[in-house]
């Protein structure tokens, strides 16, 4: 059956199931949501969902904080379980440049009311991280009040929100392709072809595909992420979601063990889970030695939607449809506040305290200082001219 209505999200992730909820929020009646399987299982599912408020650019900064109020307050705003652990967020370096940098951020941070914003002496890491070896490093940054969340208790908490303003959200709903129509479009799948004024794209990794029959693109691409949980660990420490600026090297508390995996943004031909975690232990023997008789418990896979300057896609690509896609890895903690501000935007009341225009989608990426180069840790290089070097050759 087909039918007419004013405003089609494909997509249901923590992304699209916030844009559906500030839509409707707003005003905006009649608003379908079709997600091809269960809300959130896909890269949200698969997400770290780590907070953090470490970045480099102001608008990252900006949605990082807000990122923040949002996690800490949707359990009481929805009335939906949504506990935050703010175990705090720890990036090190044995890199002086890389440490000037941190140092230069955390400056920003600091001007842009983000914080506390600690950087730390090889001892203050210690003092933070006691398992990890510090006497090579140049030191750290430290963010105490970030933490980590379970991410499809915001998805759920969004849907709460948006069904109680009657939107219609419908899983198990794939959508093939989109079809421009007279002053509209039309989103056809297996189960469901709909007439609508307006269709916002927020399929992460399958929104380019969708894009394409139209003649349109955007820049998001894969990147393969590999991780693996451990048997218990550090029970009786607070555990920040820790990486290492040089290598990738990654930890985070999952239950009574770890979260392990190497962040890189550039990996030879061949790469997977098993390479991963020889890596890793590879690392974890002269940086965290006390961990390298961890067993694993459960070893998994998941594509980032990754972009090539760090910013996400949130814009107009034509007429009425619109695109919230390729958060870099970082749509548990963006995704629900840029999906506000882009509800704004689309309802035409922009916040005029961001600027958007560097999520601009139809824009050519610039490769230049200007890129939020903390996004993801590089295997040769934490640097933004390196950093960028890296991403072109992805």
């Amino acid at each position: 059956m087909r039918r007419r209505v004013d405003t089609v999200i494909v997509g249901g992730g923590i992304a699209g199931t916030a844009l559906a909820y500030y839509l409707a929020r707003g005003g905006v009646e009649d608003i379908v949501l079709l997600e091809r399987d269960q809300l959130g299982s896909g890269m949200t599912a698969a997400s770290f969902a780590g907070v953090r408020q470490q970045f480099s650019t102001p608008l990252e900064i900006e949605l990082s904080k807000r990122g923040l109020r949002f996690w800490k307050t949707c359990e009481v705003q929805f009335d939906s379980p949504c506990p935050f652990d703010q175990c705090g967020y720890l990036l090190v370096t044995s890199r002086p440049e890389v440490m000037q940098k941190f140092a230069e951020s955390a400056k920003l941070q600091r001007e842009l009311g983000a914080g506390p914003v600690e950087l730390l002496s090889p001892g203050g890491v210690n003092a933070v991280a006691p398992w990890l070896v510090t006497e090579d490093l140049a030191g750290g940054c430290y963010t105490p009040e970030d933490g980590r969340v379970t991410s499809t208790d915001g998805v759920a908490a969004l849907a709460k929100g948006a069904r109680s303003h009657r939107v219609d959200i419908r899983q198990w709903s794939p959508v093939t392709s989109i079809e421009r129509r007279g002053h509209g479009y039309r989103v056809i799948g297996p189960k469901d072809t709909i007439d609508a004024r307006r269709v916002v794209i927020a399929a992460g990794l399958w929104s380019p595909v969708l894009l394409k029959p139209l003649g349109l693109e955007i820049d998001v691409f894969p990147l393969d992420l590999y991780y693996a949980l451990t048997t218990p660990a550090l029970e009786d420490s607070t555990v920040p979601l820790t990486i290492d600026f040089d290598t990738g090297f990654c930890i985070e508390r999952e239950g009574s063990g770890l979260v392990v995996s190497m962040l890189v943004s550039k990996t030879t031909p061949g790469y997977g889970q098993q390479e991963m975690l020889e890596n890793w232990f590879a690392v974890a023997t002269r940086r965290a030695p006390t961990l390298v008789n961890l067993g694993i418990s459960h070893v998994l896979s998941a594509p980032v939607d990754e972009v090539s300057d760090g910013h996400p896609n949130a814009g107009r690509m034509e007429e009425e449809l619109w695109v919230l896609a390729g958060f870099a890895g970082h749509g548990v903690m963006h995704g629900p506040v840029l999906a506000e501000l882009l509800a704004r935007t689309m309802l035409g009341d922009p916040d005029q305290t961001v600027d958007l225009e560097p999520c601009n989608p139809l824009r050519t990426p610039q490769r230049s200082l200007e890129n939020e180069w903390m996004a993801t840790p590089i295997r040769e290089s934490s640097l933004p001219d390196e950093s960028n070097k890296s991403r072109e050759s992805n």
